[in-house]
């Protein structure tokens, strides 16, 4: 069989079997696999990042394990002497895609004079000093409902480390907004299973967000009794986790609220709490899947769900939500709600449909960020 009609039988999104030929058998480069498939970026970088993300997805190692090593450039030496002088550790500065022991080698090659681990340590909390949880009990609430909906958390040393990954920069913003005054935050760029890449978000806090930890979830039913608190609770995990969606049914649309959580038994707490409010929202169990070369994971989800018109008005008017972009469609959805703007039933209120294509734009374009800077870090 000729070239030709092999690369005629290359079909995106790649297989493991042509991945495997492609890659081990023909060693081809990353660069050369995109040309074969055709693949148009704005960045070449960018089209070697996405076969990269696809040999990971379907198992197939990288060639040469010192690759790192050889990759280091001047500049990402320079950026390293400047974190470790202000006090940053070998670990926090080699990330996840480093190992410290290369951060070590290069630093020591600059001459640099490396720290003890008990100074490292000093330095470190004296330069990026966290400051305690100051605020009231419906903060307290809000914070956590937000991390409980899309972060993880867990003790390092004697912080509490929270973690996130996303590809919505105003989720980032709002990340920040929350944690940059308790704690330095650091953001890379990440390969991810659903994108071909994410930001992934993380930051130390102090004892104070202990109550961040799961571990204490019995003080949940007791924080919500208070509307308010309640109202700041629903927020936090809408912005994290909810939906305002328009529904298209037979005579008109009309827009449905959404939270989800696989924490069954919050949700039906939440429910509870809700309904002796007035409110009527429904609960529906789904089978979420996640494919990896490995294996197909499924998990169970639940939805809580808002779809009285004068209920879901009522929300939208009373959640204290901090998302720009859950606070804008929320924005839209009563100005059509309360016949404010013009409302086209196949493409709902004025701005609604623009807007949320101006939303999978700066999602796209942030994806491709994050592909381009892990171009820059892991290609030759």
């Amino acid at each position: 069989m000729n070239d030709a009609s092999e690369e005629e039988k290359l079909v995106w999104p790649p297989i493991h079997e042509d991945l495997r030929r492609l890659y081990i058998d023909e060693h081809l480069s990353a660069a050369k696999i995109a040309a074969r498939y055709g693949l148009k970026y704005a960045s070449p970088k960018t089209a070697e990042s996405t076969v990269l993300y696809h040999l990971k997805k379907n198992g197939i190692s990288r060639r040469d394990k010192a690759e790192h090593i050889r990759r280091v450039t001047p500049e990402m030496v320079d950026g390293w002497v400047k974190r470790y002088e202000a006090g940053e550790s070998l670990k926090q500065i080699a990330g996840n895609e480093f190992s410290p022991v290369t951060v070590f080698l290069h630093l020591r090659k600059r001459g640099m004079k490396l720290r003890d681990k008990v100074d490292a340590q000093i330095q470190a909390v004296t330069k990026f000093r966290r400051t305690p949880f100051g605020g009231d009990v419906s903060e307290r609430a809000y914070v956590l409902a937000f991390v409980w909906g899309d972060c993880s958390v867990e003790k390092h040393g004697r912080a509490i480390r929270v973690r996130s990954g996303t590809t919505h920069p105003e989720f980032v913003n709002l990340f920040k907004s929350l944690f940059s005054s308790h704690g330095q935050i650091r953001m890379y760029p990440k390969l991810a299973k659903v994108t071909p890449a994410e930001w992934n978000l993380e930051v130390d806090l102090d004892g104070s967000f202990e109550f961040l930890l799961e571990k204490n979830i019995q003080q949940i039913p007791r924080m919500l009794e208070n509307r308010d608190t309640l109202l700041s609770f629903v927020a936090g995990f809408a912005d994290a986790e909810g939906t305002i969606y328009l529904h298209r049914k037979t005579y008109g649309s009309s827009f449905e609220f959404h939270v989800s959580n696989t924490n069954l038994r919050l949700l039906e707490r939440i429910k509870e709490l809700l309904s002796a409010e007035g409110y009527h929202p429904r609960l529906y169990r789904n089978v979420k899947k996640i494919s990896t070369p490995e294996q197909v994971i499924e998990f169970e989800i639940w939805k809580l769900s808002f779809h009285r018109f004068e209920e879901v008005k009522r929300l939208l008017m009373t959640l204290p939500l901090r998302h720009k972009e859950k606070v804008t469609k929320a924005r839209l959805a009563l100005s059509s709600m309360n016949s404010e703007s013009p409302f086209d039933s196949e493409v709902g209120p004025e701005g609604w449909r623009e807007y949320l294509a101006e939303i999978e734009r700066e999602r796209q374009a942030f994806i491709e960020d994050a592909l381009r800077a892990l171009s820059e870090r892991n290609v030759k």
